[in-house]
């Protein structure tokens, strides 16, 4: 057995030497200097995505990240607070952090002004379109290095389960079955504990199948959910803790995953549910695993950041707080003024939502159907009436006749103030943001307001990060593919923020723990402040690897 065991190994070390030759490797990562440590610096970039400020230390205390706790207690290094900016989504902090560029996008789903298309951040074809437009923008955070199931690639050299290279065609080249049997023989004992914690998993989804539909869940959702569910927490966790392992032997300078369970069981169950917690020790345990190949590499003195992009907000959906859907209350609002396919989806609050918890199941089962779903969705245009766009607590509204945000539309003899207080009147949406003037007015339940005198009415005078919320909201508002209106379920001081789609948390909009996720970072890369923001990080990061700051100012 120890023969064998021998030769897998020679075979195995062989094909990641013939691997590091083929991406350009073995020259850059063949020794140490004089003392015996690794001469370049590395990078190891850990995303735990969604999980807020709070969350995370009710998860230490809870135990449900005993590996991180640890750190932190041994090594004397405290966590900081990570303000996400707005929009408080993965595809905005990431155009920060990757490329430098603040506010990326003005949503998560958005209709691009120029060319009338309408995008959802999870499709392929809206990352690629978004990440064209940063490489022009800014400069690649992660050239020469590897990205994980990120939407953007970052430049980097290898992009795997990332939305901007994630198609069906893609997935397949990348499931190589010669790799999975060297991997099954030479890791048969790992691989058995996958399938026991996966067995686990499998479980657990269909237990909370069963009580979602005991609490008047959608079955179709509930079900789709747990192919999700088993491939985001165990099987994607595991692909990508292999191939960041690979990385680190082969010496790659920096290298940035993306781990998803806590946020995807978030949205579900919200982010203070048992079942959401549960994910994080599997994250904690994968976290400690690359943590220690990383500080023992023979490579790369790598040093390892772990961050949460933004939080969750415990949410109340919109239709449980109002009786109908966003789509029949703004259609209400401006006389069914709605185009004919979202008349159709009036009962359908959380349309997107579906297809994006769906997802996975119909790459699994039905990926014909994903991808004919997919080419429907990005290529809706404008018709002469009024679209909206939703996902979680932040939305736009678009009138026709308007090709740029504030452009003074006649759609009617009502101004956008107007409007504006009708939308918060009528149809009771907390905020809603126009442009006048080149001024960014907020109305809501006191009245109208310029956003920035006002910032401690509408964002709540106990924000965390009151003045960075206020001016990323007004870049929201001003972005060149905002809607005429922006609207948003923040409610300071309410019991909780709404949410568009049918959710139990949520994030996105400028709330106080949506915005507030959390960075540990090594000695050797402590600011002078309590907190960062992607901008800031970026900047530490380049410092680090040798690069001068880049990106715009604050």
């Amino acid at each position: 057995m120890k023969r064998v065991s021998s030769h897998l190994s020679t075979a195995l070390v062989g094909w990641l030497r013939s691997g590091a030759l083929k991406r350009g490797l073995t020259e850059e990562t063949s020794g140490k200097n004089a003392s015996g440590i690794p001469a370049r610096p590395g990078l190891l970039l850990l995303q735990i995505d969604g999980l807020s400020y709070a969350q995370f230390q009710r998860a230490m205390t809870r135990k449900r990240l005993p590996f991180i706790t640890h750190l932190l207690q041994q090594t004397g290094i405290t966590a900081r607070s990570f303000y996400s900016g707005v929009p408080s989504t993965t595809p905005a902090v990431q155009g920060e952090l990757f490329y430098g560029v603040k506010a990326a996008v003005p949503a998560f789903e958005f209709i691009d002004r120029n060319t009338r298309i309408r995008h959802a951040m999870f499709l392929p074809a809206s990352a690629n379109a978004i990440a064209r437009q940063l490489r022009r923008s800014g400069s690649p955070l992660l050239a020469g290095g590897s990205s994980y199931a990120n939407i953007y690639s970052g430049g980097a050299a290898t992009a795997r389960y990332c939305a901007e290279s994630m198609n069906l065609e893609s997935l397949f080249r990348t499931i190589n079955p010669f790799k999975l049997i060297f991997m099954a023989l030479f890791r048969i004992g790992k691989l058995l504990r996958i399938a026991g914690v996966a067995a686990l998993e499998l479980m657990l989804a269909v237990y909370d199948f069963f009580r979602g539909l005991f609490s008047g869940r959608n079955f179709f959702k509930e079900l789709m959910f747990i192919p999700t569910r088993l491939f985001i927490c165990v099987i994607l966790r595991e692909l990508v803790r292999f191939r960041v392992k690979q990385d680190l032997a082969w010496g790659v300078p920096i290298v940035a995953a993306n781990f998803l369970g806590y946020d995807e069981q978030a949205h579900r169950r919200g982010p203070r549910s048992a079942f959401a917690h549960w994910t994080l020790k599997g994250i904690d345990e994968t976290v400690k695993d690359l943590y220690q190949t990383a500080r023992q590499s023979d490579h790369r003195a790598y040093q390892v950041v772990i961050y949460s992009d933004h939080g969750q907000e415990t949410v109340r959906h919109y239709r449980a707080f109002t009786g109908k859907s966003l789509r029949q209350a703004v259609g209400d609002a401006f006389g069914q003024h709605l185009s004919q396919r979202q008349a159709q989806d009036a009962d359908e609050t959380d349309h997107l939502l579906r297809h994006l918890y769906g997802r996975t199941g119909n790459f699994l089962f039905l990926g014909r159907m994903l991808t004919r779903w997919q080419r429907q969705v990005s290529t809706a245009r404008f018709v002469d009436d009024i679209q909206i766009t939703t996902m979680g607590p932040l939305g736009h509204i678009y009138l026709p006749g308007a090709n740029q945000t504030g452009s003074g539309t006649t759609f009617s003899d009502r101004s956008l103030e107007q409007w504006a207080h009708i939308l918060n009147r009528d149809a009771q949406i907390p905020l809603v943001l126009f442009v006048k003037n080149k001024a960014v007015m907020a109305v809501n339940k006191t009245g109208t307001h310029r956003l920035w005198e006002a910032r401690g009415t509408i964002l709540g005078n106990k924000h965390p990060a009151l003045d960075q919320a206020a001016r990323d909201l007004a870049r929201v508002a001003i972005h060149p593919h905002a809607g005429d209106f922006v609207i948003c379920g923040w409610r300071p001081g309410e019991q909780a923020p709404l949410s568009f789609n049918v959710e139990s948390g949520a994030h996105g909009g400028p709330g106080a723990e949506e915005t507030r996720g959390f960075v540990i970072l090594p000695a050797g890369m402590q600011p002078d402040r309590d907190w960062l923001r992607p901008l800031d990080l970026r900047n530490q990061i380049l410092a680090y690897m040798g690069e001068p700051n880049a990106g715009p100012g604050q």
